[in-house]
């Protein structure tokens, strides 16, 4: 699947290169640290979190017990899962190949 990308635009290339460039989590950590706020962090995390547990079949209960995340962000993400560029779909697969 090609994705057309409407956000497509130099600045966020270039933010995308730098992220590839990352080689550990305490990479990971201290370059996201600089670059987002703890809330837009934690918000991420809890977001991947979600489609982690909706891949594995989870109820929303279980899921927003688990998360903390609002009935309204676990539909979200369900949404993307099922309907969207097909990213968590990605990461989620390559997370489970490693085991």
């Amino acid at each position: 699947m090609v994705f057309d990308n409407k956000l497509k635009d130099p600045e966020l290339d270039r933010l995308y290169a730098a992220v590839l460039e990352l080689k550990t989590v305490e990479e990971c950590y201290r370059f996201f640290y600089d670059l987002c706020t703890i809330g837009e962090l934690r918000a991420m995390a809890q977001r991947f979190a979600v489609a982690q547990m909706l891949s594995e079949g989870k109820s929303y209960t279980d899921i927003a017990l688990a998360t903390g995340a609002s009935t309204a962000t676990i539909s979200r993400v369900k949404r993307f899962l099922e309907y969207g560029a097909d990213g968590y779909r990605l990461i989620l697969e390559r997370l489970r190949r490693q085991g």
